[in-house]
């Protein structure tokens, strides 16, 4: 009984250690879905295998409660992307204005969620899309979103979403391939 009693004290030790990060998650979420809007800058750098330099861009992102979301590139060239409940608007020089019904496009739909759904504090969206894995606690926080469709999961390796109570610092994404972005947000 003794040996089996070390087990269960383990085992049963378990779960507090789960349901603490449960709660630290929740009480991220809860403070994030209590923004009503962002305005911030960001700078964004990608690495591609192709590439000896990353690629650089700034620009402003905007978030309102609780479906909308734009990211609008100044440097080096203009690009819009904004999401908006289900419709995705991607303007760029050389293809123009096009809309997506995200509907229709579920490959897209989980990249936008990553960012919307975290800055909505939706855990139930991102956990359709992705398993959660989180680290830290509500002051200093980072969250990991792992695929769960294999198509997805081909392409994409990983969203770790950085941050401190109701502000996203960062979103770095890695890619299957090995290619990565890192894009810092900060107040403006």
């Amino acid at each position: 009984m003794k040996r089996w009693g070390w087990l269960l004290l383990l085992l049963g030790g378990w779960p507090l250690g789960l349901s603490a990060a449960d709660e630290a998650l929740d009480q991220v979420m809860r403070a994030l879905a209590a923004v009503p809007a962002v305005q911030a800058a960001f700078r964004e750098e990608k690495t591609l295998a192709i590439l000896q330099e990353p690629l650089v861009s700034s620009g402003v992102l905007y978030y309102r409660a609780p479906a909308y979301l734009r990211k609008q590139t100044l440097q080096p060239q203009p690009e819009e992307y904004e999401a908006d409940d289900h419709w995705l608007t991607v303007e760029t020089p050389t293809d123009g204005r096009r809309q997506f019904d995200l509907n229709g496009y579920p490959q897209l739909r989980p990249f936008v969620e990553a960012i919307r759904a975290t800055q909505a504090g939706d855990r139930t969206t991102l956990e359709r899309y992705y398993r959660l894995d989180f680290q830290g606690t509500p002051a200093d926080w980072s969250l990991r979103l792992i695929p769960r469709e294999p198509e997805f999961a081909q392409y994409l390796t990983a969203i770790v979403i950085r941050g401190h109570a109701a502000w996203i610092d960062s979103v770095e994404t890695l890619e299957a391939d090995g290619d990565r972005s890192l894009m810092t947000v900060s107040p403006r």
